[in-house]
């Protein structure tokens, strides 16, 4: 492999780690540590390698933000390194190959979720590095069995962080049997390496399974807008564009174009393209992230940047155009994926536009805060039954970890919110919470006989996200038992 290909990715990681401290955590990074807390099978929103991962490294590294952000940012600097690898499978030159990892270190979406702890950059990991090896494989004559052993065990690696991984597979197949080559499916090889797959990813799937797959109705909710990373379906190319980077966009579709025409085609890679295309067909159908493709964006760039690199080194004017086109890009992607301006600034709030995770980041200390000085104040003789009852995971991921973590003196958090409705009701003794967030005022009037105000959640000056102006209510006298109410309180999305 280049040294360049090291270099690209190790400046790639340096530079998530400037920033890995800056602001706080995200609610999804909450909701993954105390997940990882609480040992099952699955979790009805993921499986539960990421949250073991999160929960694990947390407690290791002491809770430091910056800490913990390291192994994002690594796997980040591995899929750049994916990219270059790949170059090397289509027998590229050297300086096609850095070309490559360049590319895929520039797409927008590999800063945006190399800076948190989330299920999607281990995802877009690994499924690419299962891509790689399925390249490998397929490309083989006489078939191997390392690359397809690689294949099945990376995919059930995968579908353990996201079942996403087996829709993109289901695609390349399909693109297998429509472009070829198709000869290397009448092996044992290929299916074995799927049995591999399904035996990794077996728990999460019978979990699911068992429980009325949950996931589905996630799903749903998603592809009806329900996530604030929904991507409407009429803006499904546009947000990916914007994801992936305008100016990388064209590598890309160099990258497709290419692997569709002669000679690529007949050498056995048409089918990447073919599965990106169906891929992206399912998504406008079904609806989706407009991050979903990612894992097909290492190959792709590196079909793509070879051409790229030629045109940019035959004449010094489009070397300097291409430096000049690197930079900017460089530097609207880390302006809008990345903590670098002041929290609230006019800047801070055009970056909030593209990337709302950003704004997802601040002011939870101050939620913390508040909520510990409602609960501080509550009369002595009723904080023993006394709980907290939070609207959302982010809210209860937030307030479990300060309790746990010794921060606060808070009463026992609960919520009805994905897998923290699957860990249970409060004990009947219960009977007061202090309610945190939009609960509808109907439905808490038929669980209590008062609620009253206590305080608001304010964000930063200039922070307009999902947190700021919800309610902290004072709730007492249960109107039934946490038997009945538990079932009302569930809530996936």
């Amino acid at each position: 492999m280049p040294s360049g290909v090291l270099v690209i990715a190790g400046l790639l990681v340096v530079g998530l780690m400037v920033v890995a401290g800056r602001y706080g955590f995200h609610r999804d990074e909450y909701y993954f540590v105390v997940t990882g807390q609480h040992p099952a099978i699955a979790a009805p929103d993921n499986p539960m390698l990421v949250p073991y991962l999160a929960a694990g490294w947390y407690a290791l590294v002491g809770g430091n933000l910056w800490a913990f952000r390291l192994l994002p940012a690594l796997a980040a600097g591995s899929y750049v390194v994916i990219g270059g690898l790949i170059g090397r499978e289509f027998s590229s030159s050297r300086a096609h190959q850095v070309g490559a990892a360049a590319a895929t270190a520039l797409l927008g979406i590999v800063l945006a979720t190399g800076h948190l702890f989330g299920t999607t950059v281990f995802d877009m990991l690994t499924t690419a590095a299962a891509l790689w090896m399925l390249i490998r494989a397929l490309r083989s004559d006489p078939q191997r069995w390392p690359p397809w052993i690689g294949f099945g065990v990376l995919t059930g690696v995968a579908m353990e962080i996201k079942v996403l991984a087996a829709l993109v597979m289901v695609c390349c197949l399909a693109g297998v049997l429509v472009l070829g080559p198709r000869r290397p499916l009448a092996s044992v090889k290929p299916w074995l390496a799927s049995v591999i797959a399904a035996v990794l990813a077996a728990p999460n799937l019978l979990w699911q399974a068992a429980h009325g797959w949950p996931q589905l109705t996630i799903a749903q909710d998603i592809a009806s807008g329900g996530s604030g990373s929904s991507t409407p379906r009429e803006s499904l190319i546009p947000v990916t564009a914007l994801e992936i980077g305008p100016m990388i966009c064209i590598v890309l579709i160099i990258g497709v174009v290419r692997l569709l025409r002669m000679p690529w085609r007949r050498s056995r890679y048409g089918w990447l393209a073919a599965g990106f295309l169906i891929f992206l067909a399912l998504m406008l159908v079904s609806g989706g992230k407009a991050y979903y493709p990612a894992a097909f964006y290492p190959a792709l760039m590196a079909a793509g940047a070879g051409p790229v690199v030629d045109w940019a080194r035959r004449r010094p004017w489009r070397r300097i155009l291409s430096g000049v086109l690197v930079a900017v890009s460089i530097i609207i992607t880390v302006g809008l994926t990345l903590p670098v301006f002041p929290v609230g600034s006019a800047l801070f709030t055009v970056g909030m536009g593209p990337n709302p995770d950003m704004g997802e980041t601040v002011g939870w200390e101050g939620y913390i805060r508040t909520v510990n000085t409602v609960t501080a104040a509550l009369p002595p003789g009723q904080q023993s039954h006394t709980v907290v009852l939070a609207s959302n995971y982010g809210e209860a991921g937030a307030l479990s970890l300060a309790r746990t973590g010794g921060k606060t003196a808070l009463p026992p958090v609960y919520s009805g919110d994905n897998a923290f409705w699957y860990w249970g009701p409060p004990p009947e003794s219960a009977t007061d919470a202090v309610v945190v967030g939009d609960f509808p005022a109907a439905q808490l009037r038929t669980w209590y006989a008062t609620c009253t105000l206590r305080a608001r959640l304010h964000s930063p000056s200039g922070v307009d996200n999902s947190e700021d102006g919800a309610p902290v209510q004072w709730c007492t006298g249960r109107t039934m038992s946490w038997t009945r109410l538990w079932p009302q309180v569930n809530k996936l999305g």
